[in-house]
C-alpha cells in the first residue's frame, strides 16, 4: 500500500487544458466497502445472519459504502457541474448513462453515486414530486435510473463471466515456468500448509483468497460483528501470527498478475497471454468506451447524418458500476496499472475518468485519463502512462485509443471468442520467446506483521478459481454468492 500511495501522491494535480473543449466522459468504478463474501472456511466464527448492514447478507453493500460512492459523486458533480460546466446542475436523462453489472452492492453503489451529483439539485415539481404531492418523499432525492445486463453475459463490467476460452488460458499459463516457480515457492508451500493446520481446511493457491477476504472485511467492521469490542485478533490469532498476513497478501497478489496475464512478459509456449487474456477480460469494456467515442464524434461531425444514432445526439456522461477486477483489467490494457497499482487491486470506490476533448482551432480530438485511488482522493491524470501516449502530457490522440481497439477487442463478439478454442499451434496472438525469470524470493525478516490494509477483491476477483479452469456450471454456482 505504501507502494501505491507514493506512486500516487507524485502524480502532478489536474490542470485545464488550454483551447480544448470537452466534449465526452467516462466513468469506471469499483462499488464501495462490503460485507464479505463467506463465513472463513473451517472457522465460521461469523454467520451471514451476523451481517446486517446493506439488506443483510453476505457481500452487501455497507453504509460506509454507501458513503463512499455519494461522496465520490458530488466529486464528479464538481468537475464536471462546477469546474468545467460541462454536464447540466439538474438532472437531463439525456445527457447521462449509468450502467452496472447485476450486484445489490454494484447496483446501490451506482445509485448512492448518481444521488451524490444530482440530489439536492433538482426542481421540485420537475425532478422530484412537490411536498404538497408526496409529504414523505426524501428532501431532494434525485432518481436516476441506472441499467443493467445479465452477469453471466456481462464482460463489459464483470471479467469474469463464464468463458472457457479464459480457462483454457489460464490452465496454459498454470504450466509456465513463471507460474511453476511461484506455486512451489518454499515459503508459499509453508504458508499453505500453515493456514491448512489451523483452519482443518486444505489452503491453495487457488483459495487462500476465501480465508483472507472474509477476515479482512470482518475486521473492518469487527465493532458491528461484536459489541464488546474485541479485535480481529481474538477470533484468529493464527492469523496474525509472523508474518503469515504479508505473505498471503503476497500470493493473492502474484495470483492476480497471472489471472489479469502480466505474470508471464515473455508469453507461454509462444502465445502473447497477456493480450489473448486482455481480449476476454477487457476488450469488450474497451470496445463499449471507444464505441461511445466514435458515436460522439460522429454526431458531432454529422448531426443530422444517418451515422449519428439518436442515442450520442445529446449524451455527455456514460458511466460503469463494477469490481475492481474490472478496473483493474482495463487498467493492465492501457499499460498503466504497474504504475499506479504495482500491487493487487483497486480500493473500495476507485474510479477512472476517460475524458474526451477537441482542440477550438485544429478540432484534432484527444483523450485524457484519470484516476481516483480510494476516497480520499481526488482525481490525477495518468495519461503519461498509457501506452504510446506523450509523456509530457496529459492528453493523447484518439487513435491510440483506436489501436488499442484494433489489439484488444476481438473482430467478433466476445460470447463467440469465449466458445472458440485457443488454437495453440499456431497460436492466434504470438510473442518472441524469452528466459523465464525467477521468482523474486522474499525475505521473512522483510515482511509487515500486520495485514495491509489494501482493499481488497471481490469474490469475482478470485484468480485461482479461474486459474483452476472450471466449468461454466460451476462457475454460476460460485457466483450467487
Amino acid at each position: 500500500r505504501s507502494v501505491r500511495q507514493a506512486n500516487y501522491d507524485a502524480l502532478p494535480a489536474d490542470a485545464n487544458e488550454q483551447n480544448m473543449d470537452l466534449i465526452f466522459a467516462s466513468a469506471i468504478w469499483r462499488h464501495g466497502d462490503r460485507a464479505a463474501e463467506a463465513a472463513v472456511p473451517g472457522r465460521e466464527q461469523f454467520s451471514e445472519d451476523a451481517w446486517t448492514f446493506g439488506g443483510g447478507g453476505y457481500g452487501e453493500l455497507s453504509p460506509e459504502g454507501m458513503s463512499m460512492h455519494f461522496n465520490l459523486g458530488r466529486r464528479i458533480r464538481q468537475r464536471y457541474m462546477v469546474d468545467k460546466q460541462f454536464l447540466s446542475s439538474a438532472y437531463n436523462a439525456k445527457e447521462i448513462y449509468v450502467r452496472s453489472t447485476d450486484y445489490n452492492r454494484t447496483l446501490i453503489s451506482a445509485y448512492s453515486n448518481v444521488a451524490g451529483m444530482y440530489s439536492g439539485f433538482g426542481v421540485p415539481g420537475k425532478n422530484f414530486p412537490t411536498k404538497d404531492a408526496v409529504p414523505d418523499w426524501p428532501a431532494n432525492y434525485v432518481p436516476i435510473p441506472v441499467h443493467t445486463v445479465d452477469v453471466n453475459t456481462d464482460f463489459v463490467g464483470h471479467p469474469n463471466s463464464p468463458c472457457p476460452r479464459q480457462d483454457q488460458i489460464h490452465a496454459l499459463v498454470k504450466q509456465s515456468d513463471e507460474y511453476l516457480s511461484y506455486m512451489n515457492d518454499p515459503q508459499v508451500s509453508q504458508v499453505l500448509k500453515y493456514l491448512s493446520e489451523e483452519t482443518g481446511k486444505k489452503q491453495t493457491i487457488d483459495n487462500v483468497y476465501f480465508t483472507q477476504d472474509p477476515i479482512y472485511c470482518e475486521g473492518l467492521h469487527i465493532d458491528e460483528l461484536n459489541q464488546t469490542g474485541a479485535n480481529i485478533e481474538a477470533f484468529y490469532p493464527w492469523f496474525y501470527t509472523g508474518d503469515v498476513p504479508a505473505w498471503v497478501e503476497w500470493i493473492m497478489d502474484n495470483d492476480q498478475d497471472f489471472t489479469d496475464g502480466t505474470g508471464n512478459p515473455g508469453g507461454v509456449n509462444g502465445i502473447d497471454v497477456a493480450v489473448e487474456i486482455g481480449k476476454i477480460r477487457a476488450g469488450d469494456t474497451l470496445k463499449l468506451l471507444v464505441g461511445n467515442v466514435h458515436g460522439i464524434l460522429q454526431c458531432r461531425d454529422a448531426p443530422d447524418s444517418t451515422a449519428c444514432r439518436h442515442f450520442y445526439k445529446k449524451l455527455r456522461y456514460y458511466a460503469l458500476s463494477a469490481h475492481d477486477t474490472t478496473v483493474a483489467a482495463f487498467l493492465t490494457i492501457l499499460g498503466v496499472k504497474k504504475f499506479i497499482i504495482p500491487e493487487g487491486y483497486p480500493n473500495y470506490s476507485a474510479a477512472l475518468l476517460i475524458e474526451v476533448y477537441e482542440d477550438r482551432d485544429t478540432k484534432q480530438r484527444f483523450f485524457k485519463v484519470l484516476y481516483h485511488a480510494d476516497k480520499d482522493s481526488d482525481f490525477k491524470p495518468i495519461t503519461t502512462f498509457v501506452r504510446r501516449c506523450d509523456f509530457k502530457s496529459n492528453l493523447c490522440p484518439i487513435s491510440v485509443l483506436d489501436d488499442l481497439v484494433k489489439k484488444y477487442a476481438s473482430d467478433t463478439d466476445v460470447v463467440t471468442l469465449c466458445n472458440t478454442p485457443l488454437d495453440v499451434s499456431p497460436p492466434t496472438t504470438t510473442i518472441q520467446p524469452v528466459t523465464a525469470p525467477d521468482t523474486p524470493t522474499l525475505k521473512t525478516s522483510t515482511l509487515k506483521t500486520v495485514v495491509s490494509t489494501t482493499q481488497q477483491q471481490d469474490t469475482t476477483t478470485s484468480s485461482g478459481f479461474f486459474l483452476s479452469a472450471l466449468s461454466a456450471v460451476s462457475f454460476i454456482i460460485v457466483l450467487i454468492l
